[in-house]
Formats: structure tokens, C-alpha cells, sequence
């Protein structure tokens, strides 16, 4: 297991850690909307909650949405930044439209099929797509109408246990999707019928999280088997292969993972309560190396890490401490 707390060239510098008022909850999820300067997150509480920068530059609460009978475990901001998606555990997907200029949100549609909690949800990269994931082992996929309107346009049920995970390609209508039975998928449209046109093996355990690189051609997963994998499009032969792994660096399941547009640096958030970082070794290189090891980055579960879209090197971090986190990845 690889130390680098102490690391010579990096250092993880806490920007800004908030909690909202009593009672203090695990935060399950974050994301940053697109403007990179807005926060959603969910918690045990049933609301999401959104965060902002006050004009001496100190992040809070400012926003609460209730929409929810039940926890909500996952957010997403489409690509435009106009709405945000809710995923929980009352079987429904809340969709919330933004002001123009304001901080303000109306409950515009609410997404029911699933038969159990949802446990993702995911727009495409021309927000007109949205896919949703269930304990009831299916994945939804639903099109945006002109009047915010919803249509299912498949629903999908290739997965043998409960589907953690989906996941858009940056640049394609290609979905992933990360399950318990230990498998990724991949599902495009085919003549009008969405299809499981691949699926990988190589975890040993529930995959929790996945991210594709900026390109789209490079994917990591992570899981229960305290692993992260990396994944990489053959182009001639049309399939993904395994080119990278690593093994027991946490000590705990790796439950969150995100690869940066801005850096190509992946991060990781573990229920050993630490955050790790990750980069190439070379540009030509299919290996990787952790540059950065942050122990004891919360005082509890690490549940979600994710970069900034719009300033290289931040990035945020939630855990069952009930503590947000604004960090800096910095080089001495």
C-alpha cells in the first residue's frame, strides 16, 4: 500500500468545509453544476440541498428542494446548467428547473416506472437524454420533450442485481452502467432498440462508481474490491480492454472515482475515509501512478469526490461526517 501523505511535489489544501444547520446527515453525492461555481447535494434528509460562494467568497447553504418521500442518493446538472436531476430512494426522479440569473428552482417533472430505490441517474452530453438505474435491476432511459416533458424510451434489464451506476460517453449517445453482479455494460441505440452491445469483467466485487476520460476512449471503475480499473477502446477490434489496475491501496471499498477534463487527473473517495489522486505516467503511457494520498480526509466515509468542470485542480468531496469539502490539489 502506497503512503504519499507527505507527498514532496503535491498537497491537498482544504479551501472551505460546510455542514448544513442540525440535524447533521451523511451526504451521499455532490455535483458541480457547469458554470463550476454552484453545488448540489443530497442527503439522508430527503432534500437537495444547493451551495454557493457569498461575496467574500465563503461557500453555503442557500437553496433546500423537497421533492422526495425518501432519501435522495444521487445528483446531476444537465449540460446547459438549466436543470438538476435527482435520483432516491422513493422510486422517482425529481427534475428542477433553475432561474436564468437566480438562484431559484421549480419542481418541473417527476420520473416514476422504477419498482425500488433509484440509485442513479445521468444526462448525455446534449441534455436531451437521461438514464436512470434502480435496485430493481433495470435502467430507464428517458427523452426530453420542448415542454420539459419526459418520454421513456427504453427500459433495459441486462444486469443479474442492482445497478449502482450510469454513466453517458462525453461525446457519444453510449451509455455505461455499474452493477452488483460484478459487471460494466455498455448500451447504444440500435435501429430504434437500445442493446447491450458490451460487457466487461474484471472486478470481484459491486462496482460503485465509473468515469470516462475527456476523449470518451479511456474509462476507470471502482468497487467493493477496493480496486480501480482502468479501461481502454480497442478501436480495431471494437471492444474495451483492461490496461491498468490497482489493488489494495485502500483499506476499505472505493466508493466514488472521477477523471478531470481539465488535467486528465483521477480522483478517488474510499470508506477508509481518505482521498486519492491519480495521473498518467507519461502521455503516451497506459500506466498510472498516485501521486497524492489525503488520509483521514473526512473524519468518516468518503462517498463522493468530484473535480471542478471550470477551475483546473478544485474539486469537492461529501461524507457520512455530514461535512462538504472544497479542496485544492496543488503542486509545491
Amino acid at each position: 500500500m502506497t503512503d504519499t501523505t507527505n507527498n514532496e511535489k503535491y498537497n491537498l489544501k482544504l479551501i472551505d468545509s460546510m455542514q448544513k444547520e442540525a440535524p447533521y446527515d451523511k451526504v451521499w453525492n455532490l455535483a458541480w453544476h457547469p458554470n463550476g461555481e454552484i453545488l448540489a447535494t443530497c442527503a439522508n434528509d430527503k432534500y437537495i440541498q444547493i451551495w454557493s460562494k457569498d461575496t467574500n467568497g465563503k461557500w453555503g447553504l442557500v437553496q433546500s428542494l423537497e421533492g422526495h418521500e425518501k432519501t435522495v442518493r444521487r445528483v446531476a446538472w444537465s449540460p446547459c446548467g438549466r436543470f438538476l436531476a435527482g435520483a432516491s430512494f422513493d422510486a422517482s426522479t425529481s427534475i428542477w428547473e433553475k432561474s436564468k440569473d437566480e438562484l431559484e428552482f421549480t419542481h418541473v417533472s417527476s420520473l416514476e416506472g422504477h419498482t425500488y430505490e433509484v440509485k442513479s441517474v445521468a444526462w448525455d452530453s446534449t441534455g436531451t437524454l437521461l438514464a436512470t438505474c434502480s435496485r430493481d435491476k433495470s435502467i430507464w432511459i428517458w427523452q426530453m420533450e420542448d415542454d420539459n416533458d419526459f418520454e421513456c424510451l427504453s427500459i433495459n434489464s441486462g444486469h443479474g442485481q442492482d445497478i449502482k451506476c450510469v454513466l453517458w460517453h462525453p461525446n457519444e449517445e453510449l451509455l455505461a452502467s455499474s452493477s452488483y453482479d460484478d459487471t460494466i455494460k455498455f448500451w447504444k441505440d440500435i435501429d430504434g432498440d437500445w442493446e447491450c452491445i458490451n460487457t466487461l469483467t474484471g472486478h470481484e466485487s459491486s462496482i460503485w462508481d465509473l468515469a470516462f476520460n475527456k476523449d470518451g476512449d479511456k474509462l476507470v471503475s471502482c468497487g467493493e474490491d477496493k480496486m480501480v480499473l482502468f479501461w481502454k477502446f480497442d478501436k480495431e477490434n471494437e471492444k474495451w480492454i483492461n490496461i491498468f489496475k490497482f489493488k489494495n491501496e485502500n483499506s476499505r471499498p472505493i466508493y466514488s472515482i472521477d477523471w478531470s477534463s481539465l488535467t486528465n487527473r483521477i480522483v478517488t473517495g474510499s470508506a477508509d475515509d481518505s482521498i486519492i489522486f491519480y495521473e498518467q505516467e507519461s502521455d503516451t503511457s497506459d500506466k498510472y501512478k498516485i501521486i497524492l494520498k489525503k488520509k483521514n480526509a473526512h473524519d468518516s466515509d468518503v462517498n463522493c469526490t468530484k473535480w471542478n468542470p471550470k477551475f483546473k485542480n478544485i474539486l469537492a468531496s461529501c461524507g457520512d461526517d455530514g461535512f462538504i469539502k472544497i479542496w485544492e490539489l496543488q503542486d509545491k
